[in-house]
């Protein structure tokens, strides 16, 4: 049997059912739960680790026959195995931690990594223990550098609470190991089985990695993991420095030879309590970077791991952080909530790196030899660029774009910080591709400014699209942005998407043709509108007044075979509801009412009823009611809708969690009625009654 064949495939189904969810929205969500894909991918882990424990069980018999020793006790000893040659490999172990990681997230998943890694390192240490006769059989196999990387990158994506604290352990028991190894091979040259290992760029990427996924504990997170970046910068500068024969700090080196370790644990560290729960993280760089490090490796001979784990001797502690590194540590103070702040500290670390790619302060000189040289791994497996790419400056300006959802009626300079950030990379990029500005770039600066209450938001977030045509159209030549980053639903009609939506929150009372201006524009691009697209057009006119002219569009989408979904239908029903205008609920209802009916019958199989479609029509009520047009016919009919919405939420064609709101505009709707005091105590009987109805039954109600 092909231990390590099964163990590949294993490995790599895990991988192929992340990247399928990663591309699929819904998969996303059912991801979450404990569905079937979630248990296939534990399960593979399970067999994973299954079959490297009867590898390391078969490597047993064979050492303990091979080194009978008489302090084993009779019922220890293990029968003799006739697989002599089927042992353990470093792969082996690469492979379990590589599925782990795809198995799921929660505390379990870290602790089992970091056991893999250690049952490999004791066992190491066991055959180093024993006597030095006989030499055979083989020694069990070291940890590589892939192998540190893989564990400390399972840890990241299990997103346990304790996950920064477990990564920078392993980070010690990398030193620790490579320390001693140093150690025994300088003492015993005929038992120099193993060489250790020194930590890599990609080391440091994924021990910050770690700590920038722990998304429920993020108030510790982004100080520690740039106390980290910042040790490894000053400790680098001080090597360089007294290579280059120039006055460095010495305490960094000092502190280098007398710890062995990198990570200094005294440093500007904050006492906070351990969190062991399963937390959500995403894809980033440093994913993609160890999942190629590891699929290079499985196509590597032996000749060439030799190769490469040679090469990494010459690596040492001083080792210089690569913008991967920079980019996780900005990413951690993205994503932590922390508004204005935040976003400054992602600025001044996108300065910094900026500051130390111009200065070259961490580079070699160019006399120094290749050997005594940290940065001479040329191979592929480790990138050592330092220089920030388009991915660094869109997350600063992610930080910003959250500054100015959190702070609407001042953030309009979060939106300038956004822009002035898109003109640098407009600039680099005119000279350097990996700075030109992306799909998410550009998407994130419009939002940005459609978040204000700036009169002249709109015709700033235009004008940000105007200049993306510019730049990416040339006459027939078209070249359309990289999709690269994240935002939800990355088509190339995000931008137009994004400026719509800015006209749909202003004031601006011409705010409908702007939008179905740039619809227009849209149509007669070589990028083809999205259901998102006519959406958000919609939306526009249903904030603005026109109702009508949102039914045009939405027939117009089916016309031109776009298939509506539901906030399609909700935004229409919406349109009606909110428009104050006598009979415009009742145009809603009418409207609701004939996609049910044409759903059934089968004429329309893209409508689904949903709350939100529902609790916009009784809202559309609860606004007439109070007026002269309104009354107590307006309360019935309201009436009848929540109860239709009861009814298809009971025979399930409306499913999913509960919500009080339905319940809440049908109160309101009694609350505002315009009419006689009878009237008026009329509705509120039924509102008292339809709030014992929620207290008696809130999953099909709504909590109260």
């Amino acid at each position: 049997m092909d231990f390590d064949g099964v163990m590949t495939k294993l490995s790599r189904f895990n991988s192929e059912m992340e990247s399928e969810a990663n591309d699929n929205i819904d998969e996303r969500v059912f991801r979450r739960g404990h569905g079937e894909k979630s248990s296939l991918k534990r399960e593979a882990a399970d067999k994973c680790i299954e079959l490297l424990q009867a590898l390391e069980r078969n490597y047993d018999c064979i050492l303990q026959h091979a080194r009978p020793s008489d302090d084993v006790a009779p019922d220890d000893v293990l029968p003799e195995t006739k697989h002599s040659q089927l042992m353990p490999s470093a792969s082996s172990y690469n492979h379990v931690l590589h599925t782990l990681a795809h198995s799921g997230k929660g505390q379990r998943v870290a602790a089992e990594a970091s056991a893999t890694l250690d049952r490999m390192l004791d066992r190491c240490r066991k055959y180093l223990d024993m006597t030095k006769d006989p030499p055979l059989p083989l020694p069990p196999p070291e940890p590589t550098i892939i192998t540190f990387n893989s564990t400390i990158h399972a840890i990241a994506k299990s997103g346990a609470g304790s996950s920064g604290y477990m990564a920078e352990e392993v980070f010690s028991k990398m030193e620790e190991w490579h320390s001693q190894c140093r150690v025994q091979n300088e003492s015993d040259e005929n038992r120099s089985f193993y060489k250790g290992v020194a930590p890599d760029p990609r080391t440091l990427a994924v021990v910050l990695d770690a700590w920038a996924n722990r998304d429920e504990v993020k108030g510790f997170a982004p100080e520690r993991a740039e106390s980290i970046l910042n040790m490894a910068i000053n400790r680098r500068r001080a090597y360089v420095k007294s290579v280059r024969g120039e006055d460095s700090d010495s305490s960094y080196l000092d502190s280098e030879v007398e710890s062995d370790s990198f990570i200094d644990y005294d440093d500007d560290i904050i006492e906070e309590e351990y969190v062991d729960e399963e937390l959500a993280t995403g894809e980033d760089d440093v994913q993609q970077s160890a999942e190629a490090e590891l699929e290079v490796k499985e196509e590597a001979t032996d000749d060439s791991e030799a190769e490469y784990l040679q090469s990494k001797e010459s690596c040492g502690p001083f080792l210089r952080p690569n913008t991967v590194a920079f980019n996780t540590c900005i990413n951690t103070w993205a994503t932590c909530g922390r508004g204005r702040m935040a976003a400054v500290r992602t600025q001044e670390l996108l300065s910094q790196m900026e500051a130390i790619s111009e200065s070259g302060e961490l580079d070699m000189p160019d006399t120094i030899d290749a050997d005594g040289d940290i940065d001479s791994d040329e191979s592929s497996f480790v990138d050592h660029s330092l220089r920030p790419n388009a991915r660094s400056y869109s997350m600063v300006m992610k930080a910003w774009a959250n500054v100015a959802k959190m702070e609407r009626w001042s953030s309009e300079d979060a939106a300038e910080q956004c822009e002035d950030i898109l003109n640098r990379m407009e600039l680099r990029g005119a000279s350097d591709v990996s700075v030109r500005p992306n799909l998410v770039a550009y998407v994130t600066t419009i939002t940005a400014w459609s978040r204000t209450k700036a009169a002249h938001a709109p015709s700033r977030a235009e004008h940000i699209l105007n200049r993306m045509i510019d730049l990416y159209y040339d006459g027939n030549d078209v070249e359309l942005p990289s999709l690269e980053g994240d935002v939800e639903h990355a088509k190339h009609d995000a931008p137009f998407n994004a400026v719509i939506t800015a006209y749909a929150r202003s004031s601006d009372p011409n705010a409908a043709e702007r939008a179905f201006a740039v619809l227009e524009r849209l149509e007669v691009s070589p990028i083809a509108p999205t259901v998102f697209t006519y959406n958000a057009v919609m939306d526009v006119c249903a904030k603005h007044g026109d109702p009508e002219r949102a039914l045009q569009t939405l027939e117009k989408m089916q016309a031109l075979s776009v298939t509506p979904d539901s906030t399609s239908y909700d935004t229409i029903l919406n349109a009606f509801a909110r428009h104050d205008k006598s009979g415009s609920a009742d145009r809603a209802w009418e409207l609701l009412r004939q996609w049910e009916e044409d759903r059934a019958a089968g004429e329309n199989d893209t409508f689904i009823p949903s709350q939100v479609g529902y609790s916009a029509v009784i809202n559309g009520f609860a606004k007439a009611s109070g007026t002269e047009y309104g009354g107590m016919s307006t309360v019935k009919k309201a009436k009848e809708v929540y109860d239709r919405l009861i009814q298809q939420k009971e025979i399930g064609v409306i499913y999913g969690e509960s919500d009080p709101v339905a319940n809440s505009c049908f109160l309101n709707c009694c609350a505002n009625i315009y009419g006689t005091r009878a009237e008026r105590k009329e509705a509120l009987i039924l509102a008292i009654k339809a709030f014992e109805e929620m207290k008696r039954d809130p999953s099909l109600h709504g909590e109260p």
